[in-house]
């Protein structure tokens, strides 16, 4: 067929408007796209803009100051430790009180406190990983290039580990359920695919219905020893190993208290036991005050407690009115009593 002078083939013409129509549907599909991205795309918090923030290493949302509360200043005690040191309750409504009294009574001297690392959860926007740290010059945080942190438990989560950097201490991270090798992540932070408890061993945990992952587990003191620090002060040792903090540090307290008193902040992620399907155990909870209380009378004065974000307080048990949570972050100063 000829084509007409004015004009194109009218045959072609349901073809141009075919391909006219799917390319402004592929717009409106390509705009509805781009509209869901930037609509559930969490939004970054503020960088934090008070003295007591370290600024973050890499990217601004790792610092968040909303909400951020330092420690509320103690009233300096001088001499022995007090009575409630020596607590022994009798009964589970007496080591309730006793316990969460003690969890809400931060008691440790700090004049200079910052809240570091810690980063938003991308589903419901929980602020978790941050850890109190205690900037006075007396603990020797500030003294460049000579101090000395160990980080128990990363996950993926490198916020803290991240920040700290910037005093410029020797770090050390260890974390065996991220499934990576040793290595050096930063000029400042080494990795350790070692894991921490009670004893030295090797455990297999469940990855998925069929697979199992080796771990490599090592007491304080054999990693210690092995990085060659027996003699040296660990300025802050943070612990955040989902319950198995209680064997490592009552490893510590019994075989070898030395390596403990070399520590100058200790920050732990508590973990209790649930009293929501009938009374835990008397005796781990027990063993939770004697821990603490066993703490003070080494020297470490409680600096910083606060539920973990993921919990809030309710009656943990049915028959006792005090309302506590089961995780706690908790930090320590080795401030001994005169």
């Amino acid at each position: 067929m000829a084509v007409s002078a004015h004009g194109s083939n009218p045959m072609t013409t349901p073809s141009i408007q075919r391909h006219k129509v799917l390319f402004v549907a592929g717009l409106i599909a390509l705009q509805g796209l781009l509209l869901l991205v930037f609509r559930f795309e969490p939004r970054q918090p503020a960088p934090c803009q008070r003295p007591d923030c370290l600024r973050p290493v890499h990217e601004p949302r790792l610092n968040d100051s909303a909400g951020a509360r330092p420690p509320p200043s103690a009233e300096w005690a001088a001499g022995t430790p007090p009575d409630w040191t020596r607590a022994r309750p009798s009964s589970w409504p007496e080591l309730v009180t006793a316990l969460f009294n003690y969890i809400e009574k931060p008691h440790a001297r700090c004049d200079r406190a910052a809240r570091i690392g810690g980063q938003p959860n991308y589903k419901d926007r929980k602020f978790d990983g941050y850890k109190w740290v205690c900037l006075d010059p007396a603990l020797g945080l500030l003294q460049t290039n000579s101090c000395l942190i160990y980080s128990f438990g990363v996950d993926h989560d490198w916020s803290f580990d991240d920040n700290v950097q910037r005093l410029q201490c020797e770090i050390h991270a260890f974390d065996p359920s991220i499934g990576r090798p040793d290595h050096r992540r930063s000029k400042h932070i080494s990795f350790h695919n070692v894991g921490i408890g009670g004893k030295n061993e090797v455990r297999w945990v469940p990855v998925g219905a069929l697979r199992r992952r080796q771990w490599d587990v090592r007491t304080y003191a054999d990693i210690v020893r092995h990085l060659g620090h027996e003699n040296r002060t660990v300025h802050y040792l943070k612990i955040d190993v989902e319950g198995s903090e209680w064997p490592m540090l009552a490893q510590m307290m019994t075989q070898t208290p030395q390596l403990l008193l070399n520590v100058r902040q200790l920050a732990v992620e508590v973990h209790m036991q649930s009293g929501s399907r009938g009374r835990p155990s008397l005796a781990a909870w027990k063993g939770y005050l004697e821990t603490f209380l066993r703490l003070e009378r080494m020297g470490f004065r409680l600096f910083s407690s606060e539920m973990n974000p993921y919990h809030k307080p309710s009656r943990l048990f049915a028959d006792i009115d005090r309302q506590g949570a089961r995780v706690y972050e908790m930090v320590w100063l080795h401030q001994p009593w005169k």
